[in-house]
């Protein structure tokens, strides 16, 4: 499996707050099957600075790398972020100052939780148009995406890659973003799901329940382009499987 979308970063978001508690991460993670890691620190840049943040992430990065090696956890990371939309990133994203994913043209973006549908089409259309392929993280826990049921195949039909949360489809936000989270799984309007994990010890990057409540309901197939053929894509900047449930 390859997961790519976490925060084990050390230090950096509220994510991981050391580089023991990484290490961690990082053997739970390949403990339950995981190969490949995308680390991605939340950026926002309304509090971190854009001319410096990817130059920050990737020193942490490194570091974390050499640790892991040390640690001989058997685990690759690659570098990136997950960067909070608003209406004056574009400009820097336009600069090529923030980080993609595994250095290629997708980049993980996420949004207000209560952003309306129009603000989020116009800032991921902003986003393409700098030349980058957007991952919309979690939009199962967008509120637009239960009040306006027709904004997430318009994301599809618009070619966005929608990344599902573990938690979200195993209820840790609760039953409602649950029940969005199966109804994209049900429909194939999912094309990765992700651990978001931010510890060692709540929302963690263990895969090993997720992968278990999939191969009860869902094709094996279907949950391999979900977990390891369209994340390897991604990595390879490759065009995904567009799936159906």
């Amino acid at each position: 499996m390859i997961d790519i979308h976490c925060h084990i970063i050390p230090g950096f978001d509220d994510g991981s707050s050391c580089v023991e508690e990484s290490l961690d991460m990082a053997a739970l993670a390949c403990d339950s099957g995981v190969t490949d890691i995308v680390c991605t620190p939340h950026v926002r840049c309304g509090e971190d600075d854009p001319m410096t943040v990817a130059e920050s992430i990737e020193k942490l990065y490194t570091e974390l790398v050499s640790a892991v090696g040390s640690a001989g956890i058997p685990v690759r990371l690659k570098m990136g972020a997950e960067i909070l939309l608003l209406p004056d990133t574009a400009s820097f994203i336009e600069r090529k100052l923030l980080p993609p994913l595994a250095g290629g043209d997708y980049m993980l973006v996420e949004f207000p939780f209560d952003a309306p549908p129009e603000y989020i089409l116009s800032l991921l259309k902003k986003t393409e148009k700098a030349g980058y392929r957007p991952v919309v993280a979690h939009p199962e826990r967008y509120s637009a995406s239960r009040y306006a049921p027709g904004l997430l195949p318009e994301l599809c039909d618009r070619g966005y890659v929608l990344q599902v949360n573990k938690g979200s489809i195993l209820g840790a936000f609760g039953s409602r973003i649950r029940a969005t989270a199966l109804e994209m799984l049900d429909h194939g309007i999912c094309h990765v799901i992700a651990s978001d994990a931010h510890s060692s010890r709540a929302r963690t990057p263990d895969m090993r329940a997720l992968v278990a409540f999939l191969d009860e309901r869902y094709d094996p197939e279907y949950i391999a382009q979900l977990l390891d053929v369209n994340p390897g894509r991604i990595l390879k900047n490759r065009e995904i499987v567009r799936a159906e449930g």
